[in-house]
């Protein structure tokens, strides 16, 4: 026969361990009643907080994209290649652009807005203006390849209409470092022609070849042969 464990008074007066736990954690919380209200207050407030900004932000780009889709309705209309469109209905597409970046600064549609703004301003031949807008969309472009491209090149070109062919060379040279073969041809033919602006014969020679290694056939082919041929000379 199994003898039964004696239970001593003293083993009956010890406390149970998860008695004693459960009343320690009891205590704690009304101790420390109005910090845990606090904190559980603050903890909901960021949720809170969150949650609207995410409405409020997602409500913002909507607007903001309508403002751009109506800005480029006006914008399509100047850069027509089969009109020439007034400087009085061009400032009217540029004052669009304007209102949109004024308003909606930090959204995606305010970011593309600089862009077209630099395209605007040099239409009207505003090149410290289009090389500001351009320099501050490709500042907020950040990894955005394609459009990233297209500032580039309009900076480049803003700097050969101001005779700054070494700071144009610089936008051709970082269109080419991206990689995109389908615009490092028009990158190799421009640097040729500010090479040759800079006189600096061998670097535009180079520049003409790696064009036509490029582009395999393109209407300025003929051209670019003829100045490889009078710069080998």
């Amino acid at each position: 026969m199994v003898k039964a464990k004696k239970i001593t008074k003293r083993k009956l007066k010890e406390p149970d361990e998860l008695v004693t736990l459960t009343q320690r954690a009891l205590l704690f919380a009304e101790a420390h009643a109005k910090k845990i209200v606090a904190a559980g207050i603050i903890v909901l407030a960021i949720v809170l907080a969150v949650v609207f900004y995410q409405m409020w932000d997602s409500k913002k780009e909507a607007e903001a994209g309508q403002k751009l889709s109506q800005a480029m309705e006006l914008y399509q209309r100047v850069s027509s290649p089969y009109r020439e469109a007034p400087a009085a209905e061009v400032k009217t597409a540029l004052g669009g652009f304007d209102e949109l970046i004024k308003q909606f600064s930090g959204t995606a549609s305010g970011k593309f807005a600089l862009l077209y703004k630099g395209n605007l301003h040099f239409k009207l031949g505003e090149l410290d203006e289009a090389i500001k807008a351009y320099q501050a969309f490709l500042d907020k472009a950040g990894k955005e390849r394609l459009y990233r491209l297209f500032g580039l090149e309009g900076l480049g070109y803003a700097y050969e209409g101001k005779k700054e062919y070494a700071k144009a060379v610089d936008a051709y040279q970082q269109i080419i470092s991206m990689g995109e073969t389908f615009q490092s041809g028009d990158a190799y033919l421009s640097l040729g022609r500010c090479y040759e602006r800079l006189g600096k014969n061998q670097e535009a020679l180079e520049s003409y070849r790696a064009f036509l290694k490029t582009v395999k056939k393109s209407e300025m082919t003929n051209a670019v042969l003829r100045k490889v041929s009078l710069l080998e000379k």
